[in-house]
């Protein structure tokens, strides 16, 4: 049996075969390159010499309209859509003609300036932070409260982004109540799947009959308040019958005893490409996400992990494991971290060191009469807490009295010493002597703001000047 088709009917066919994304891109290339060419520019006339010399004219040429260089990127796509354009009515492959090898040359030339002048980098959107992660994915989370209408609906879609590692906002307009599911596995867990294949960016004409958009599941987590299935089940409960779309509108005003939260409208595409955005600002994250940030994060996670590219590759839809890879080569905010931490330590340590040298060219010059010896085996005298608090009390002299050694190893934290003592109006006799004191492990409360030695000294005898 055979239907009945006419020639409008097959340019249809042929006009959807490419992506919107596409179409725009070749539409723009050409109507770039018409305007290159000026009023001669039919240039499907042309033959291959002056196509190409015309090519290699408009590579060399192509600006912004402000006057400053493409990036890389876009002076590609400029390529791809002329290339596709002249492929398909022409039959002309400008990459792969010999005829073609000037144009070919001038359009790597024009790359490698561009890489030198800095418009070569590609902006990869960021997976989101451990620390993100654990501030939006918890019970106490307004921007995934499934309590509410519009909590509900932002966990559920972030779940399905996370676990099914679906792209930006690809298809998520056309999802209706019947592209997921709900199983059982063999060991007698839940789990959503999508059941509907897509059309996607990887998943055309040329995909192979094995290609498939996703193999991932979200599997439910029994007693856990957040359990992806069970919010998953409350958002079909809730969506409006009569309304087959998957992302519909929230109500104005809603009651939690409400059987539908759902208004009879979907959501339209602006308002589900802004979702993740929207969801950073409500649970006060480090940064605006992408909606293809969750794809980013998810991809990375499995492959920290150890997850094998190849099972990836089929979780989230990609071709290949250049694709992967290209998620793994990126350093996370953790290792960048990490990474920034271990210079700081070493610059951190020089700098102690230097400190220390200081001191100890200081203490050697005797600028305050304190000299720091090993420990030797003296005698001691031992002192109570009191009786070095009264030794240290007094701040003049008038004549030096010898004094023993003492201990003081055992000096309260709130005793200070300070070699710049005021000598003149005190009405006790004087007394000045080297006293030694031992200091096996003395905390820092020697440091005062006239006498400054390095808190971390241990095990060592100082020599005073003491007045009494």
């Amino acid at each position: 049996m055979f239907a009945e088709v006419s020639e409008d009917d097959i340019t249809d066919l042929l006009e959807l075969k490419d992506s919107k994304s596409t179409k725009r891109c070749i539409t723009h290339s050409l109507k770039s390159f018409r305007g290159f060419l000026g009023e001669d520019n039919e240039f499907e006339t042309f033959d291959k010499p002056k196509l190409n010399e015309k090519l290699r004219l408009f590579f060399a040429s192509l600006r912004k309209t402000d006057g400053n260089h493409l990036k890389k990127s876009t002076l590609t796509n400029y390529r791809y859509g002329l290339t596709k354009y002249l492929k398909e009515h022409c039959s002309i492959d400008i990459t792969k003609d010999a005829q073609f090898a000037g144009s070919k040359d001038v359009f790597k030339a024009v790359v490698v300036n561009l890489k030198k002048k800095g418009y070569a980098s590609t902006e990869h959107k960021p997976p989101i932070s451990k620390e993100d992660l654990q501030k939006l994915y918890n019970t106490n989370s307004i921007a995934i409260n499934t309590t509410t209408p519009y909590g509900l609906q932002k966990k559920v879609w972030f779940d399905i982004m996370f676990y099914l590692c679906r792209r930006g906002q690809e298809n998520l307009r056309s999802m209706t109540k019947n592209t997921f599911a709900i199983k059982t596995d063999s060991s007698g867990r839940e789990y959503v799947h999508q059941q509907i294949d897509e059309y996607d960016k990887n998943h055309r004409d040329e995909a192979s009959p094995d290609d498939t958009v996703g193999e991932a599941r979200m599997y439910a987590r029994e007693g856990d308040p957040l359990c992806p299935v069970l919010s998953f089940k409350l958002y079909l409960e809730k969506l409006h019958p009569a309304l087959n779309d998957f992302w519909q509108r929230t109500k104005d005003s809603f009651d939690i005893t409400d059987t539908t939260w759902y208004c009879k409208a979907p959501m339209g595409k602006n308002s589900l490409s802004v979702m993740m955005p929207e969801i950073s600002e409500k649970a006060k994250l480090s940064r605006r996400y992408t909606n293809h940030s969750i794809r980013a994060t998810s991809i990375t996670a499995m492959d920290e992990s150890g997850i094998e590219a190849r099972h990836i590759m089929r979780a989230s839809g990609h071709r290949s494991e250049a694709s992967i890879r290209s998620y793994s080569k990126r350093l996370s905010e953790n290792k960048q971290r990490e990474m920034s931490d271990s210079l700081n330590s070493i610059l951190q340590t020089n700098q102690s060191d230097n400190i220390n040298h200081e001191l100890q060219s200081e203490n050697a010059k005797g600028d305050h009469n304190i000299t720091v010896t090993t420990p030797e085996a003296q005698p001691l005298l031992g002192l109570s807490a009191a009786e070095i608090e009264a030794l240290f009390s007094y701040e003049t002299t008038l004549e030096e009295i010898p004094v023993t050694p003492m201990d003081i190893t055992v000096a309260p934290q709130n005793v200070c010493v300070s070699d710049n003592q005021n000598k003149e109006n005190s009405p006790h006799p004087a007394v000045s002597s080297n006293v030694q004191l031992s200091m096996n492990n003395v905390q820092p409360w020697w440091n005062t703001h006239t006498m400054n030695l390095c808190p971390n000294i241990t095990n060592s005898v100082v020599n005073f000047n003491i007045y009494k």
